[in-house]
């Protein structure tokens, strides 16, 4: 397949729910064990990295905990080109953004690993406002493309990871596990305080990496409108409504179609086994906190006038699952407090909701006003959970 194909796949399912056209590879589940670092660092704009592959211990230093606000102007930053070999033994590609080394000497800080959305490159999100503002607060920040992903139109600027897509499945997350555990152990971060921030589809990769190691010693998972499971994912919502457009989009990008449509097919089952976060948000041991807002970045309603058309909470008339606005977080908080996640929240704490509350239909948390777009919900809530004891 091309990579202009590929990079318009991405592209659309970008705008959707966040993916590419390649297939898909795994690795038995419990085989990545080996966690050893095999790293290649480069400056981007400065200076030499003190990034240790070998035994040498990391020099003291003085944790700090990002500002407020939030704040963009508190720390000049830099970037460094990283590459990393994952446990199927392709070499990933990525940018770690952080507060300069020269400007503030002997401080190490919270570090956090970015997942994006669909099954998109997120090298190049390093460059975008979201990242300057955490790392400007005062974090280190990692972003990296999954195995076989590139972004074709940043040029130059980025680079094409090594193997084939995954779809955000096993040897995704596996690899996910690798890039937490190399920041982990960076001489300038805060060991104890590392935490992904997922978009979309990307909480399938975060879901199932944090799920799947709960000792992974991961802080928080903060998680933008991900999809739960295959019939959100696959636009399940439309289809019944009879909008096809997007629906058709996703569909020419996935291997298979959702489980929901395809219930007695083993290979449809195999291959969502691993790519629906409700199967594996339940096992985290860290802090959830999931947002939403009023309307949806992929998923309908979209406007005042549409919400009595996808309002079925019994199913849908005619045979289909249950939908109703902004369900999809319902079910996947309920989830994640049923199965013991210590810290489950929607929202910020102006929205008012509880910590460890279920939702249904009757039932709902308060959403962020408009969409989640419109202002920085995630960096306030990355800095907050940063900030957390």
């Amino acid at each position: 397949m091309t990579r202009a194909v590929i990079a318009a796949c991405m592209l659309a399912f970008s705008m959707l729910l966040g993916a590419n056209c390649s297939e898909s590879k795994s690795p038995a589940e419990g085989e990545p064990d080996a966690l050893e670092s095999e790293v290649a660092v480069d400056v981007e704009e400065r200076g030499e990295v003190d990034v240790r592959g070998d035994s040498t211990p990391a020099p003291e230093c003085t944790a700090t905990l990002p500002e407020e606000g939030p704040v963009t102007d508190k720390y000049e930053t830099i970037l460094e080109e990283f590459e990393l070999v994952m446990p199927s033994g392709n070499t990933v590609y990525g940018l770690v953004r952080r507060p300069d080394p020269e400007k503030y000497p002997g401080l190490c800080f919270p570090g956090l690993v970015k997942v994006p959305g669909g099954i998109n490159p997120g090298r190049t999100e390093a460059y975008t406002d979201e990242v300057e503002m955490i790392a400007g607060a005062g974090m280190v920040v990692v972003c990296f493309n999954a195995e076989g992903r590139v972004d074709d139109i940043a040029g130059e600027k980025d680079k094409e990871s090594e193997g084939d897509e995954d779809y955000n499945g096993f040897r995704n997350q596996d690899g996910l596990r690798k890039v937490v555990q190399w920041t982990k152990d960076l001489p300038y971060v805060a060991a104890g305080n590392v935490g992904i921030r997922t978009q979309s589809y990307g909480i399938t990769m975060g879901a199932g990496c944090v799920g799947r190691y709960p000792d992974l010693g991961v802080k928080y998972l903060v998680d933008g409108e991900g999809p739960p499971f295959s019939f959100v994912t696959c636009h399940g919502p439309r289809f019944l409504a009879g909008d096809m457009d997007k629906y058709d989009t996703v569909k020419g990008i996935f291997p298979f179609p959702a489980v929901w449509q395809e219930p007695d097919d083993p290979d449809v089952a195999a291959f969502w086994k691993e790519r629906e976060a409700v199967k594996y948000i339940g096992g985290f041991k860290g802090r959830y906190l999931r947002l939403q807002a009023t309307w949806d970045h992929a998923q309908p309603p979209e406007t005042e006038a549409d919400i009595a058309s996808f309002d079925h909470p019994g199913g849908w008339p005619g045979g289909g699952p249950a939908w109703y606005q902004n369900k999809h977080t319902n079910d996947i908080v309920n989830v994640a407090v049923d199965g013991g996640v210590p810290w489950v929240r929607v929202n910020l704490p102006q929205q008012g909701n509880g910590v460890n509350e279920k939702y249904a239909h009757d039932n709902q948390p308060q959403w962020l006003p408009g969409t989640l777009k419109e202002e920085p919900w995630a960096v306030k809530a990355v800095v907050e959970m940063a900030r957390m004891e």
